[in-house]
């Protein structure tokens, strides 16, 4: 699909030449190409991923991580004239579930495998996370356009991402039904903070930006404490796909911890030899 979106724009200047390879193209099967291929993803392949992360359905979070990437890269060729409610809300809460529970490499990795030793199997999400951060970062201001000009479905998608990252629902609907108020959700008003969504339940000195003036007799060691953990008690940040409830960032335990001799004996024990541990900072 993206070959085809990259050949067509090619083809379709007009007074242009066509890039060498592409004279004979036609313009018209290629834009029915596209259409079939995204149907048969919008169709076939979008109600089966999402079938899969119902926290009622499923419980593996393995699995989870394995179709939220699948789910992000659905999406992946997406322009921002196709951006809807229902690819923000999915863009966005995908790749908040994989930033808190996918530990992701820094090491040197093979490009098709993901691997150092491309004999081992693929990674557990089966793409390679440099695909997975291109999707990412490729869309990201995209969706910071479409949240701004389009505040009701940035609202929705927000609502979404939270019920995901906590497991209390699908990316459509809570699990329990409840009448909860409906929140608005907004950009901190700081030029550093942009990308940064509170709803407005939160203070509003943080939803100014005005939290982040010093005060009087503050050190900066307690000012940085206040701006960085304090101040916020939940938080979905599109800069860095993070998400803060109840003033902690989740995130996956650091391999340091749970590794540690000490920790051994409890994860042995109360944590059934768990490969990876969810936090809170």
């Amino acid at each position: 699909e993206g070959f085809l979106k990259v050949a067509l724009r090619q083809c379709s200047t007009p007074g242009v030449p066509r890039p060498r390879g592409l004279e004979s193209l036609d313009n018209f099967k290629i834009e029915e190409s596209m259409k079939k291929i995204r149907s048969l993803l919008h169709k076939k392949a979008f109600p089966v991923l999402e079938y899969w992360i119902d926290p009622s359905r499923c419980k593996d979070v393995d699995i989870f991580c394995l179709v939220h990437a699948h789910l992000l890269y659905l999406f992946k060729n997406f322009t921002y004239e196709e951006l809807d409610k229902d690819s923000l809300s999915v863009l966005l809460s995908s790749q908040v579930y994989l930033m808190i529970n996918h530990r992701f490499s820094n090491q040197a990795y093979d490009d098709l495998q993901d691997m150092t030793d491309p004999t081992k199997p693929p990674p557990s999400i089966q793409i390679s996370q440099s695909e997975v951060f291109d999707v990412i970062q490729g869309q990201r201001y995209h969706l910071l356009k479409y949240m701004r000009l389009n505040p009701k479905d940035a609202d929705d998608a927000m609502e979404a991402v939270v019920r995901i990252t906590t497991g209390t629902g699908t990316r459509t609907r809570e699990n329990e039904q409840k009448s909860l108020k409906s929140r608005h959700w907004q950009s901190i008003a700081h030029p550093t903070c942009y990308g940064r969504f509170v709803p407005d339940t939160e203070d509003d000195k943080l939803r100014d930006g005005s939290y982040r003036k010093p005060q009087s007799g503050q050190t900066f060691e307690d000012w940085m404490l206040q701006v960085t953990t304090k101040a916020v008690g939940i938080e979905v940040n599109v800069q860095i796909s993070e998400f803060t409830l109840q003033n902690h960032k989740m995130m996956l335990l650091s391999p340091h911890i749970l590794e540690h001799k000490d920790f051994q004996p409890t994860r042995k024990t109360a944590l059934t030899d768990a490969t990876d541990l969810a936090c809170a900072e």
